[in-house]
Formats: C-alpha cells, structure tokens, sequence
C-alpha cells in the first residue's frame, strides 16, 4: 500500500483532526470540571494539559495492538 496514496492521506487527516478536537474538548473539559471541584490553577493547569494527550496515545496504543491487522 502506498503511504501518499489519496486514501491513505485523506484518512490519516481525519484521525489527525480528530484527535486533535477530542484533545481541545477534553482539555476544556477537565479544566471546567477540575475548576468547578475547587483545584487550585497549577495542578488543575498541569492535569488538564498532561492527561489528554495520555489518554490519546492510550487509545491509539490499544487500537494499534487489538484492532490493526497484522502483516
């Protein structure tokens, strides 16, 4: 398979951009959240910033290990 066919662009573009809203979504709302509980701004900065991309790469890590076909 081609890595610049069209196909393949256009669906790495899609995961791209949704990883990215869902990073921006969950970021804005664990600050919400985190702020509404009463957290203090470093650790609720700190928390908001470090636990998407985790939960990213833990999502993306599962799909790559159960769900990507094997060569």
């Amino acid at each position: 398979m081609n890595p610049f066919s069209k196909e393949t662009l256009s669906k790495a573009s899609t995961l791209g951009v949704s990883l990215g809203i869902g990073g921006v979504a969950l970021f804005v709302t664990l600050w919400l959240v985190l702020g509404s509980v009463g957290v203090e701004q470093i650790p609720r900065l700190l928390i908001s910033l470090c636990l998407p991309p985790a939960i990213m790469a833990g999502v993306l890590g599962g799909y790559m290990l159960l769900v990507r076909p094997r060569p």
